[in-house]
């Protein structure tokens, strides 16, 4: 009788501890799928974003923005020129500026130029691919 008794309590207890495991393991997957799905809406606002600043018309800063003087040395790669503008705040991302002047097959004139960050990434490509766009910075101060 007292093994009836103790094998009931057991049976109890093991019937509590397999409810606590499962209420665990439920609640760690809700978790886990609620943090995956988190970081796949961020990935698809960051690939849409990115996109969007290859083909679209963003700007930095909405007309009239500011102008800046940017130098392009000769011999400057396009990822050089492409940091030295998100630096000097003239595009949002380096990489996208990249993208879009490798997928122009753009030819970038050395020289030194008066970009405004409300341009599109077009609007400054037409600009520096044109060394007739070049001014003096000597004439300038």
């Amino acid at each position: 009788m007292a093994r009836a008794g103790l094998k009931a309590r057991q049976s109890g207890s093991n019937a509590a501890l397999n409810a606590v495991w499962f209420v665990f393991y439920v609640i760690l997957n809700v978790i886990f799928y609620a943090i995956a799905l988190f970081l796949i809406y961020r990935a698809c606002i960051f690939a849409y974003d990115f996109s969007y600043q290859v083909f679209g018309n963003d700007t930095v800063d909405t007309a009239p923005g500011r102008n800046a003087l940017i130098t392009i040395n000769k011999g400057a790669s396009s990822m050089e020129i492409a940091s030295k503008l998100e630096m000097n705040k003239i595009v949002k991302n380096r990489y996208s500026f990249y993208i879009k002047v490798k997928l122009l097959d753009s030819e970038i004139q050395a020289g030194s130029y008066i970009l405004n960050s409300s341009m599109t990434y077009d609007e400054i490509l037409k600009t520096i691919t044109d060394y007739k766009n070049a001014v003096d910075p000597d004439k300038m101060q």
